[in-house]
């Protein structure tokens, strides 16, 4: 009588899996394509390209150390003009800036600050006090009805994108193709937005939000001229859409790399 002998489950499963592996070996390329790939090195090549991005940036006029200027500003509310005066300015890096706003010819208001102390003064009499209030990067929204630092106004008068400072940067696609958007972010969310051309080299668009999502400001460079080598703002426009505010300043006369001493940025009390 001839024995039985039963193989066991295991041993049986092992050709039926060689011929599966063989198989799928052996099948048509084109078939792999139908399936979803997951490319473990495009997180690691995003992050690459936003910061190679962020570096050129940073490294834009980087030499252009300080500056003056003469223009015009327009500040509007609610789409009405508040203000459309002849304005002056003297500003270095990293942040020390004088502003002097005319009327009818005449300093009405004179803002300075020197990375330790806001000085300010209001009105043409001769004899008005210095407002003095300490601040190492004060916002001009007294003047520009935006919340815009110091910091901020220097960047953007030296043709530079203003960086607040971020845990990490990321670079998308802005929808049809028009252009791309590198995202500046911290714990809790997405706080700057810089909007760039196809070639990723051009700003055309800046926002910055508070921790809340709040906008601060957004900024536009609408008219770039060369100065002296530097690619500097011919028109600026500083907005916040929340609040109905739009600064225009057009720019009329622009000096680069002029010398500055500290008393540029302090507005002394009259003697």
């Amino acid at each position: 009588m001839s024995t039985i002998r039963f193989q066991s489950p295991r041993r049986a499963a092992r050709p039926a899996m060689l011929w599966l592996l063989l198989l799928a070996a052996f099948m048509p390329a084109g078939c792999a394509g139908l399936a979803p790939t997951a490319d473990t090195a495009s997180p690691a090549a995003d992050r690459a390209e936003a910061d190679a991005v962020l570096g050129r940036l940073q490294e834009k006029n980087a030499t252009l150390k300080s500056f003056k200027g003469v223009g015009r500003l327009t500040v509007k509310r609610d789409g009405k003009i508040q203000m459309d005066e002849r304005l002056a300015w003297v500003g270095a890096d990293p942040s020390k800036l004088s502003v002097v706003l005319f009327a009818s010819g005449f300093p009405a208001v004179r803002m300075a600050s020197d990375g330790e102390w806001l000085y300010y003064q209001d009105g043409q009499e001769p004899g008005l006090p210095v407002k003095k209030i300490r601040s190492s990067d004060p916002e001009f929204d007294r003047l520009l009805s935006i919340s815009i630092r110091s910091s901020d106004i220097i960047e953007l008068l030296r043709g530079r994108t203003p960086i607040r400072e971020h845990r990490s940067a990321r670079l998308l696609p802005v929808a049809a193709g028009n252009g791309h958007v590198l995202l500046l972010e911290r714990i809790w969310g997405v706080h700057q937005k810089i909007f760039l051309d196809e070639q990723k080299s051009e700003v055309r668009q800046i926002e910055v939000y508070d921790a809340s999502g709040r906008m601060l400001f957004q900024a536009n460079f609408l008219e770039m001229q060369l100065v002296d080598g530097y690619r500097v703002p011919g028109r600026l426009v500083v907005s916040n859409h929340q609040t109905n505010a739009q600064v225009q300043l057009v720019v009329e006369k622009y000096w680069a790399d002029i010398p500055v001493t500290p008393t540029m940025f302090v507005l002394e009390p009259p003697g």
